[in-house]
């Protein structure tokens, strides 16, 4: 329980604009981000997804784009039921951001700022 209230002792933005994380090589959908961390959802074809250690923002509308950021995982969950039909499985990842460089997190905050309005 303490986890779950640690977790959200931070406020959590929604995208604004449409805004895609890379791991790797792999797009996701960027779901909410808050200034300790981002969660993401992406799909999976048959494969397990590798556990990320960093990830890239990107928004092609502005060009924005925040590379290299470095992160850890602290929660995977199954958002599409997996059927024996279909290798095909949606995803949901809550990252932890680990240490940011000062640019970094001015960047982040720029991110938050301007393209990511509340959650409610």
């Amino acid at each position: 329980m303490k986890d779950t209230m640690e977790r959200r002792r931070f406020t959590r933005y929604k995208v604004k604009d449409n805004a895609v994380a890379f791991l790797g090589k792999s797009a996701c959908s960027i779901l909410d981000v808050s200034a300790v961390g981002i969660s993401v959802r992406y799909s999976l074809i048959e494969q397990e997804a590798a556990n990320p250690a960093h990830l890239d923002i990107f928004l092609a509308d502005t060009r924005f784009y925040l590379p290299q950021v470095p992160v850890e995982v602290v929660d995977e969950v199954m958002t599409s039921p997996h059927s024996m039909f279909s290798s095909l499985r949606i995803k949901r990842l809550g990252l932890r951001f680990k240490e940011l460089s000062p640019e970094q997190k001015t960047r982040l905050d720029e991110f938050i700022t301007y393209h990511m309005r509340l959650a409610h």
